[in-house]
């Protein structure tokens, strides 16, 4: 395995053998200590992937609700609603969540209690005034071209705005809360508390024998936002060290600013390469039916990359020590392993969903049965994180295919659109691995090359 073993024939070699259950804390334990990761590491990780987790099933469980409350045409309408508030709130926010994370994790490790205060209150006031002042301008236009708009869209225009500015803070205060190291008080609002109170208020339109509209449906979201947002703001007031909160504020803005502008390209891209531009794009170009057939399958998609995202979640921190430490065989070997758990939980995950696609999205109602090829699209392309300048590049060309392949193909244009820029990305950051970093990733050992022979 590589690993430094204690001398042949020891207790503590035999203690520390995987296969011995009496040894596995210690074996534990030693890699722990290898790869430099923390008891706290090891939990904070537990705490994010059951809280992913979590979230993703209620998310999940939600939106199969909405779907057949709302129908084929009407969830198209929200869900292209919704992908016009994800655009709004990415600029509304300005990267300062993702600052947050860096920032205040620092300022309260060093105990610059006046620099964390002062980016707390900077961010809330930059965030708020931004977001609230894109959601205007956005609604206002929108209410002056509703007449061109999609039939049932202008009774979402209003809700859609409000939701803008309670997301964007509610992003805000939950990455301020894991700077802070509180990882359940970050998650619990946004990813649980957030998709169980809009479920509960859909069951409860439908328990009153209302027909829920797509701008009803928006208001939900907008008040179980509101909500989530109440309650993390809450979570931070008791997690906020006293001594920062009686602190003066000092503000650091020039550095600030300049953290969050490379922050906003790096998101900006990946929006583009994710299936909410595909959403605008279909929902503009071809109707709200093919947008919410389009936005069943891309969830079902998505899903396929939970597990891997979860396997890599918790190996980053060994990646991140060993290629400091200039440890390249072993380097080599964890990204090889890495790559073959997230094919493990990936290829039958896409598996299942090219065999019976057709029976899970039949749970979001039979119309939606028409959106297989789009999911079988989807499902054979993954996306992975990148450094800016591919992001960037492979976004462009993302949105350049989408809109020249949905005219002509419809919704499954769009679908090949995302994975031909998906694909072209991973090729990009396999080739800079290599090239830069000296790994290959790939889901198996290279062989060692032979001796010459009579060597």
């Amino acid at each position: 395995m590589g690993h430094v073993s204690p001398p042949e024939g020891s207790s503590a070699e035999a203690a520390a053998r995987p296969g011995l259950p009496l040894g596995l804390p210690t074996y534990l334990a030693a890699l722990q200590a290898r790869f430099g990761v923390t008891p706290a590491m090891v939990k904070g990780a537990g705490w994010s992937i059951g809280g992913t987790a979590s979230g993703a099933v209620a998310s999940f469980v939600v939106q199969i609700i909405l779907a057949r409350a709302l129908e084929a045409t009407r969830y198209g309408v929200y869900s292209y609603l919704l992908a016009w508030v994800n655009v709004a709130v990415l600029v509304g926010k300005l990267e300062f969540d993702t600052a947050a994370i860096r920032f205040v994790a620092a300022y309260d490790g060093q105990r610059q209690d006046g620099l964390l205060r002062g980016f707390w209150q900077y961010g809330w006031r930059v965030v708020s005034r931004t977001a609230t002042g894109i959601a205007l301008l956005a609604g206002l236009a929108a209410w002056l071209l509703r007449r061109h708009l999609h039939p049932g869209m202008e009774g979402g225009i209003w809700a859609a705005s409000a939701l803008v500015p309670l997301s964007a803070l509610l992003l805000f205060s939950s990455s301020t809360l894991q700077g802070f190291r509180r990882v359940p008080q970050a998650q619990l609002p946004s990813q649980l508390l957030r998709p169980v109170l809009f479920g509960i208020g859909i069951v409860v339109v439908g328990g009153l024998g209302l027909e829920l509209s797509a701008g009803g449906a928006v208001g939900l979201n907008t008040a179980a936002t509101a909500v989530a947002l109440g309650v993390s703001l809450f979570l931070l007031n008791r997690a906020a060290p006293d001594s920062a909160v009686a602190a003066t504020p000092a503000f650091d803005t020039t550095g600030w600013m300049r953290a969050v502008r490379s922050f906003l390209v790096i998101s900006a891209a990946q929006l583009v390469l994710s299936q909410q531009s595909d959403i605008l794009v279909v929902g503009t170009v071809l109707s709200p039916r093919d947008a919410g057939l389009y936005s069943a399958a891309s969830q079902l998609s998505g899903l396929i990359m939970l597990g891997a995202q979860a396997v890599i979640f918790v190996v980053l921190p060994m990646v991140a020590d060993l290629y400091a430490r200039g440890r390249r065989a072993e380097l080599q070997s964890i990204v090889v392993r890495t790559v073959q758990g997230c094919a493990l939980i990936s290829v039958p995950a896409v598996a299942v969903l090219l065999i019976g696609g057709r029976v899970v999205l039949h749970a979001y109602g039979s119309a939606f049965v028409d959106a297989y090829p789009i999911l079988a699209v989807l499902t054979s392309g993954t996306l992975v994180g990148a450094t800016s300048r591919m992001v960037v590049g492979t976004a462009l060309l993302n949105l350049a295919l989408t809109i020249t392949l949905t005219p002509l193909f419809g919704a499954v244009g769009a679908a090949v659109a995302t994975v031909t820029a998906g694909l072209t990305r991973v090729g990009l950051l396999s080739w800079y691995a290599q090239r830069y970093v000296g790994v290959a990733v790939r889901p198996y050992f290279a062989a060692a090359p032979r001796a010459a022979e009579g060597g």
